[in-house]
């Protein structure tokens, strides 16, 4: 199974995938081109666990909004608008970020953009209710399909986690918020915080 993979082989095996949203039976593909990984027991150098939903167990969870992570590898979680994808097993929260993704005219969204653009806040009208809905269900509002298979992506750290894992993954030639900023072109949004 494509999901019951560690979050390092899933996040980059989903770069160049689409996330697509059925709304009024009209599909939108967004390709998938930056993700980031998370593991239950990863830490930060303080000690503090960073992976969302670690401190709970798959009992506890259930009463929380991590419980989707807890369910089966490959089912959507939405977190303060972060769409994230449970991986490995249903016992611990691994997981993958969802951290950018591109329309079919090249415009790039990062968290706060794909929350928008994909209707993930609870009080936006028409908002899509995928939150513990299987990835790979066709008859969700949110679900995603095979793209281009990507040969060429970039590692590094994920933004405002304070360790030495390279869990972010980018396809090659995407310009980051970094460079946007540089070039003094719109950047989106600042990274996220888990």
């Amino acid at each position: 199974n494509f999901f019951t993979r560690e979050a390092k082989a899933v996040a980059c095996d989903l770069l160049g995938k689409f996330i697509c949203r059925r709304h009024d039976n009209v599909e939108t593909k967004y390709q998938i081109i930056e993700t980031e990984a998370y593991y239950h027991d990863e830490t930060d150098y303080d000690g503090k666990l960073i992976c969302y939903g670690a401190n709970k167990t798959k009992s506890e969870a259930k009463r929380f909004e991590c419980a989707p992570l807890f369910a089966q590898p490959g089912t959507l979680c939405v977190y303060g608008g972060q769409l994230l994808l449970s991986v490995t097993n249903d016992e611990h929260p691994d997981n993958v970020l969802i951290k950018s993704i591109k329309d079919a005219q090249g415009k790039i969204y990062k968290p706060h953009g794909i929350a928008e653009t994909l209707n993930l806040y609870k009080s936006k009208e028409n908002y899509c209710n995928c939150h513990g809905q299987h990835s790979l269900d066709n008859n969700s509002h949110l679900y995603l399909k095979d793209g281009r298979t990507v040969s060429s992506f970039s590692c590094s750290k994920r933004v405002n986690i304070e360790n030495d894992q390279k869990y972010n993954f980018r396809i090659d030639g995407v310009v980051s918020q970094k460079s946007r900023r540089r070039h003094g072109t719109k950047a989106g949004n600042k990274g996220h915080n888990r």
